[in-house]
């Protein structure tokens, strides 16, 4: 498990962060970002205790603003010291908020008649303790095991829409602010009453003219002047109309008079006892939503959060946060609360506050209100709803009409999609439905992508096996009776349907010279589904009815398992053949190709008849004998080894030799393996460079070693003969080089 990040502080360190954060340009976006974030932090406690606690509980209305205010001074506090972005700052939230309404609201409906005032109250407040603690731990536990960063898998045009679906949302609070009604979409009509028309109009003025200003300006003082001038406008306005502050309250130009009294006392253990836990564990399925909507909504923000600020935010680090927070908020009693997504980038990206500060300062608003907090409610809800309507506004127009030329059209309308959905029916269902079809978009484009990365045939790769020179050509002139699919990502539907189609038109295509062998290479292949098992099952009776055979190389063991399920696979069976790796599988291939031929068995003639093709003039042939040292030896018999200067070169007459390459990790991987009549070591012999590779026998061998000092000797003693072998050398090499070019451009085709 992830400890917490620990930061410890010398002296001049801590003096040097004092330094800056009283900077001029720091300490007043600070300031001002604090007492902003704390006043919108105590207008969401009044709200949201007064939503939980109402109906029978309003009696305890005040108790349940101030467990609210503790929950906003405890997150607040305990992120902003262990953030991973200086300035995020963490709220209630309202969705929660309302789930936990209407899970008070069950627990009352169902609690028995006899049961006192406090026992309900005790009930109430356990439940919502119970509530935070358990999103506390989990989140906590999430982070600890480092689950955060599944919400980078999220579509970029999702997070996006997202954000702007918030941007509709905040907008929306900001009316609801201003004149204390909620309206959606269908009701703009009614903000043109009169009634309506005096209460948001300023406000959105404010907001909308904030918005033009910022977009064109940067100053670290527009916001705190514009925030002050508001509201001395505002006052101006009521001493020019002879309007008292009770009438602007009345008109719902001012926020209501804040509840007095004891707005937080904490739980005692007799609460434990007075609760009623049988109506508390009725309400587990209740719990378990707040608790899924919780982490999905904090990775949501979060990753919101980066994007508005253009910072790397550490998602497993603010789990760990808020996991701390909602246990220190719910031993308080406190509802659930995590990263705020508008309060934030309104703090953070608009009105510059990057500093720890800022929730410490908010926390502290929020304290002195909870002890004497009349003086909050003298802010005019025109500079309130203006600052939201002004965050909504910008996040509005930075991914509807800004986003509308950089992202593709396909993102751009499943945004707004989002958008649209979020408006009319709701944050889940909005995102949920821009998951769903960006899923569907996922695989529509992913079953477009050939799921064969290369496609060969036995012309233009071969085995690394031994080969005598006429064995290497008659598998070139049959090559195409070979057909090599090498696949890769993942096997579902709709790549296996591509793949079962193109190996059809393939078999279709080569009528003349029918194919007997299709070779699939899984070696990039990440897994398969069952609607791919099902279409190798249909290939395998393609390959039945035409009498071809299916060879399965690099088959993980998962894979593998899949396919014997399947069928597929099986012991013994004579349709489908399976090897290690793709080079055993073509060598089998080439084995059956080569068991046809007559003259197979010229691989253990004499050495002399075995090259005849190379020395057509047997004169020559019989010189060079002259130069060569024969050499009888034992399997394990090292010709040169790797990095050693090439001093000559090899002939194999009988046996094997197989070249094998080491790398930097010491491991050693076969590059090929030579039989009779090949040449081995001959392309450093003639270029004078390190061997590259090493060479060994397999099996007992008879070989012809060429020296350097003997080639010498050749063209001293007979030009004519060292001309002849290096001709024989260079149609060799050409040869080798014309099948790379032919592999080479299999590859880029």
């Amino acid at each position: 498990m992830q400890p917490f990040t620990r930061v410890r502080w010398n002296g001049q360190q801590l003096r040097t962060a004092l330094r800056h954060e009283l900077q001029p340009n720091q300490l007043i976006p600070s300031i001002t970002a604090g007492l902003i974030a704390g006043v919108f932090l105590i207008i969401y406690a009044a709200s949201f205790g007064a939503l939980i606690f109402s109906g029978e509980l309003a009696p305890f209305v005040s108790a349940g603003i101030g467990f609210v205010l503790f929950t906003a001074i405890a997150v607040s506090i305990t992120v902003a010291l262990t953030s991973s972005l200086p300035g995020v700052l963490i709220i209630p939230q309202d969705a929660p908020a309302i789930i936990t309404a209407l899970m008070v609201s069950a627990i009352m409906a169902q609690m028995p008649s006899s049961a006192s005032a406090t026992e309900r109250f005790a009930t109430v407040v356990i439940t919502i303790a119970l509530t935070s603690l358990l999103v506390g731990i989990i989140c906590l536990l999430l982070g600890a095991f480092k689950l955060g960063n599944l919400t980078r898998f999220a579509p970029y045009p999702v997070v996006g829409g997202f954000l702007a679906g918030t941007g509709y949302l905040i907008a929306q609070g900001a009316f609801s602010l201003m004149t204390d009604r909620f309206f959606n979409i269908f009701e703009l009509g009614t903000l043109l009453q009169p009634e309506f028309l005096i209460r948001w109009l300023p406000g959105s003025v404010f907001g909308v003219l904030l918005l033009l200003i910022l977009r064109r300006y940067d100053h670290v003082l527009i916001i705190p002047g514009m925030t002050v001038g508001g509201t001395l406008l505002f006052y101006l306005g009521l001493w020019l109309t002879q309007t008292s502050i009770a009438e602007a309250r009345n008109y719902g130009l001012l926020l209501q008079a804040f509840p007095t009294g004891a707005l937080w006392q904490p739980i005692h253990p007799a609460m434990l006892l007075q609760a009623q836990w049988s109506l508390i564990s009725e309400q587990t399925v209740r719990i378990i939503t707040i608790i899924m909507l919780c982490v999905m909504m904090l990775l949501l923000n979060a990753t919101g959060i980066e994007l508005a600020t253009r910072k790397d935010i550490d998602l497993n680090q603010e789990l760990r946060a808020v996991g701390l927070a909602n246990i220190i908020a719910g031993l308080g009693g406190g509802i659930v609360g995590f990263h705020g997504l508008g309060l934030s980038t309104l703090c953070y990206a608009k009105i510059g506050a990057k500093s720890r500060l800022v929730g410490v300062l908010a926390a502290l608003v929020c304290i002195v209100t909870l002890f004497a907090g009349g003086f909050m409610s003298l802010i005019p809800k025109a500079v309130l709803g203006g600052m939201l309507l002004f965050l909504g506004l910008g996040f509005l127009v930075e991914w509807i009409y800004d986003a509308r030329l950089k992202l593709p059209k396909i993102d751009y309308l499943l945004m707004l999609l989002i958008l649209l959905v979020m408006a009319l029916v709701g944050f889940l269902e909005g995102v949920g439905l821009g998951l769903a079809i960006a899923i569907i978009l996922f695989v529509i484009n992913y079953s477009q992508i050939n799921v064969a990365k290369y496609a060969f045939s036995g012309v233009s790769y071969q085995s690394h096996a031994a080969r005598s020179l006429q064995e290497q050509r008659v598998l070139r002139q049959e090559g195409d009776q070979t057909y090599i699919l090498d696949l890769q990502g993942f096997l579902f539907f709709g790549t296996a349907s591509t793949l079962l189609n193109q190996i059809q038109h393939q078999l279709q295509r080569t009528t003349e010279s029918p194919i007997k062998f299709v070779i699939l290479n899984f070696r990039s292949v990440a897994g398969l589904d069952s609607s791919a098992v099902l279409a190798f099952e249909k290939l395998k009776q393609i390959a039945q009815k035409q009498s071809f055979q299916l060879v399965f190389t690099q088959l993980s063991a998962p894979i593998q398992q899949q396919l014997q399920r399947g069928g597929v696979v099986q012991p013994d069976d004579p349709v489908c053949q399976v090897f290690p790796d793709l080079d055993r599988g073509v060598e089998w291939c080439e084995n059956q190709i080569l068991e046809a031929i007559a003259w197979r068995r010229k691989k253990s003639l004499p050495l002399v008849l075995q090259l005849d093709s190379w020395f057509p003039d047997e004169t020559y042939f019989a010189n060079i004998i002259d130069y060569l040292e024969e050499l009888d030896v034992d399997a394990g018999y090292v010709l040169f080894h790797q990095g050693e200067t090439a001093t000559a070169l090899y002939i194999i007459e009988f046996g094997q030799v197989t070249i094998w390459a080491e790398s930097n990790s010491q491991t050693t991987r076969r590059v090929q393996t030579l039989g009779s009549g090949s040449f081995v070591g001959e392309m450093e012999f003639f270029s004078g460079i390190f061997h590259h590779t090493s060479g060994i026998t397999d099996t007992g061998s008879t070989l012809y070693r060429l020296s350097q000092d003997a080639f010498v000797r050749m063209r001293e003693e007979s030009p004519q003969t060292a001309i002849a072998f290096q001709k024989a050398i260079n149609c060799l090499l050409a040869e080798r080089l014309s099948y790379a070019y032919q592999e080479i451009d299999q590859l880029l085709s």
